[in-house]
């Protein structure tokens, strides 16, 4: 699934979406250097970005998590990280970040079937 990242979408929708096209993925954005927190994910991501030109862009299964985390930067100028699900358990991606989202994702879903866990939905 594509998925489309403009910069008046909300961050909200932005994690939601991402959180449907990858359940076993995690999404977050980072502003000013710190972590948002769930009150800061209303706001517009134009109200955040670091750039006065900010490109639409899409993300495609295929793309690296690296790859994802510095079209963010490039076009936005917004930090993330995307981190996989393993058990009861958030990992940072950093390790296998050359691995495309597709293959995080089954690798998260894998290990989450191993145990028998389902994903969570994200609510904001």
């Amino acid at each position: 699934m594509i998925l489309s990242v403009k910069s008046e979408m909300r961050a909200s929708e932005l994690i939601k979406l991402f959180s449907e096209c990858y359940p076993y993925l995690r999404l977050e954005i980072y502003h000013r250097g710190e972590e948002m927190g769930n009150a800061a994910h209303n706001c517009l991501l134009k109200d955040i970005v670091h750039k006065k030109a900010v490109d639409s862009f899409e993300i495609t299964p295929q793309m690296k998590v690296c790859e994802v985390e510095e079209i963010f930067w490039e076009k936005m100028g917004l930090q993330i990280s995307i981190f996989r699900k393993s058990g009861k358990t958030w990992l940072e991606s950093s390790f296998t970040n050359y691995w495309s989202l597709e293959r995080q994702n089954n690798l998260g879903k894998e290990m989450n079937d191993f145990m028998n866990i389902q994903p969570q939905k994200v609510s904001l």
